[in-house]
């Protein structure tokens, strides 16, 4: 069953501010079945997809081939690094229990609700609703198309805002979960790897001086801007990458046009220009773990498929213009509307009108 453009981003707005409303009223009143429902409605929505999405079908053909392949056939897909454990494990229960490929949809859709949430969490106590919602919009749209490195990301944002939170509240943090939860993140998607180094960045804060790792973020940003191509060939000379590797982060193309990139140097400049005004250790991280992200968005103008990796400090844009947006406007209902009103209007330009992702129209398996 296929809705036009204009059903389908009504179905969309309607799922995600409900969603939104649901997580409000579940965290103002303590109801968990609130709370259940504000994961559960986009949930439903993502797994019972049919064709929406650019992957969704390659997915649902995979989900088929698994079921009529042995189990040494489809574990020799993790063995020679073509698919990550966790989707062939997901695949396979899915057909023992003679379940459709929605089951493998809703899995991974549940782990990047699951996780986006909880990352909200990490940031406040009184807004975890509006970063929840606003993340909807933003974020687990990709999750349609991107599955597993949506996914996965959601994982790694969740660490990365622990992270964050513990050394904002001076905390303990248990290097053991991190660690879990990044294996966890790359047996959803290798590229989780590549986002490892980012994880030290707020120790990083405390241990280098503040200019020199601004410097050194700076110039590796403008680098991956400027000679991506010839630093590839670089590392491909090297051998340190396969050459299917290779070939995958060279033969992509990437966009002229690169949203993550200029917002996340804007957003990473203002946070490091209010920490000279401030002295304040949060603006501090979160200005250099922009900039971080701006290092990783720059490869984004040559490789879509590394580009993605920007997708993880799109949740630290997100929280940041929340925030300011909370200093800017003093009544509350101001601060929503702009807020929802933004992700709204960002989600029907990118997705609905651009048609970016190929989700504008919404398909269900029904």
């Amino acid at each position: 069953m296929q809705f036009d453009a204009f059903i389908s981003a009504v179905i969309y707005l309607t799922t995600f501010l409900t969603a939104g409303a649901c997580a409000y009223f579940g965290i103002k009143y303590k109801k968990v079945s609130l709370k259940i429902l504000a994961i559960a409605l986009p949930l439903l929505l993502a797994t019972f997809r049919y064709s929406t999405g650019t992957d969704t079908l390659t997915y649902r053909q995979f989900y088929l081939d698994i079921g009529n392949e042995s189990f040494k056939a489809s574990w020799s897909r993790v063995l020679v690094g073509a698919m990550e454990p966790v989707i062939v494990l997901v695949a396979r229960l899915g057909n023992i229990l003679h379940l459709d490929a929605s089951f493998m949809f809703g899995i991974f859709a549940l782990i990047t609700l699951i996780f986006l949430y909880a990352t909200a969490k990490n940031f406040t106590k009184s807004r975890v609703w509006i970063f929840y919602t606003a993340m909807l919009f933003f974020i687990f749209p990709e999750s349609l198309n991107i599955m597993r490195q949506i996914a996965a990301v959601s994982v790694q944002a969740y660490v990365l805002s622990y992270i964050f939170r513990n050394f904002r509240d001076k905390r303990k943090t248990n290097v053991w979960l991190c660690i879990l939860l990044t294996v966890f993140a790359a047996s959803l998607h290798y590229s989780s790897i590549l986002l490892i180094p980012v994880l030290f960045l707020p120790l990083l804060t405390r241990k280098v001086p503040t200019r020199s790792l601004i410097l050194v973020l700076s110039v590796m940003a403008a680098t991956c801007a400027l000679a991506y191509p010839h630093l590839l060939a670089m590392v491909g000379d090297i051998g340190i990458i396969s050459e299917k590797h290779l070939e995958t982060f060279a033969a992509t193309d990437g966009s002229i046009i690169n949203v993550k990139f200029i917002l996340s140097l804007v957003m990473s400049i203002v946070f490091l220009i209010n920490y000279r005004r401030t002295n304040n250790l949060r603006d501090k991280n979160l200005g250099i773990i922009l900039l971080g992200g701006t290092v990783y968005s720059a490869v984004g103008f040559y490789s879509a498929y590394l580009g993605r990796l920007a997708i993880l400090f799109w949740v630290f844009i997100i929280v940041s213009i929340v925030e300011m947006i909370w200093q800017i406007f003093e009544k509350d209902r101001h601060r929503i509307a702009v807020v929802l009103g933004s992700s709204a209007v960002y989600f029907l330009l990118y997705y609905s009108i651009l048609g970016l992702g190929a989700i504008a129209l919404l398909d269900f398996a029904l």
